[in-house]
């Protein structure tokens, strides 16, 4: 009788030991998916932490609604700085420059009140550079040959002091426009900027041509003007105004007229 009891108790023991290994195992991959696949891990170097404190831009978006992407009552997506980064695949100083004045442009139009819809913006920027691409990237301004439904155009004639770039930024839902100025020579002045960007092409063309003081300088300088730009610590770096609609109707009728004599040739 109690050898008897002795393996009920052991068929149990051994019954129970099994379920709680199989409970410990999936228990630990369920945390290692969940470590691996945080949407917000630290992907950078971590003198670059600080990004991860900005606030991301909020924006309604009705294809999101529309493709039942979101969860149930929820009707906004976000744009962090962080996702700026992955999309560029670095954290620079032309994501910070695109962030900063889609930001500004988000907070001007709406006042801080309205969720403005991502993809309903139209851009004209001075260049044709990252910067100006950022923009489009957040705001979703799509840069098409199709003159009709192109959002996204460049202005070569508008004039400007060597790193003075100048981004116009509709919202027609609203019939709102703003102008942003952006004076990247602030930061640091264009003979550094240009010392800067012989590095950059030196190093694009043969890493180890670069020696190593230029490197941290490079570094240095990089960390501490993408910093000065999210955080706008220079005076000036940044002006912006809302302007007439009819006026920016008009320069960019102007600009799909000239879109569609070079698509149609």
């Amino acid at each position: 009788m109690k050898n008897y009891q002795y393996k009920k108790v052991k068929n149990a023991i051994t019954f129970l030991g099994k379920y709680v290994l199989i409970f410990l195992f999936f228990g630990s991959l369920l945390f290692s998916c969940q470590k691996t696949k945080t949407p917000d891990s630290k992907t950078w170097h971590q003198k670059y932490d600080f990004i991860y404190d900005i606030n991301p831009i909020t924006f309604h978006y009705d294809h999101g609604v529309l493709a039942e992407s979101y969860p149930e009552n929820k009707e906004t997506t976000e744009v962090s700085f962080n996702d700026v980064s992955k999309y560029l695949g670095h954290v620079c100083l032309c994501g910070a420059g695109g962030y900063k004045i889609s930001e500004i442009a988000v907070n001007l139009l709406s006042k801080g009140k309205d969720t403005l819809e991502r993809g309903d913006f139209i851009l004209i920027s001075s260049k044709d550079h990252t910067v100006g691409d950022v923009v489009s990237y957040v705001l979703g301004c799509s840069r098409r040959n199709d003159f009709e439904n192109n959002q996204y155009y460049i202005n070569s004639k508008i004039e400007a002091p060597r790193r003075e770039y100048h981004y116009f930024i509709g919202y027609p839902h609203q019939k709102k426009a703003v102008h942003i100025i952006y004076r990247k020579h602030l930061l640091v002045g264009n003979e550094l900027m240009d010392s800067l960007w012989k590095i950059e092409l030196a190093y694009e063309e043969n890493p180890t041509s670069v020696n190593s003081d230029d490197l941290e300088f490079y570094q240095k300088e990089m960390f501490t003007m993408v910093n000065d730009v999210l955080f706008e610590k220079k005076e000036g770096l940044f002006e912006a105004e809302l302007i007439n609609y009819d006026e920016f109707q008009a320069v960019l009728k102007e600009l799909k007229q000239e879109k569609e004599i070079m698509v149609k040739g």
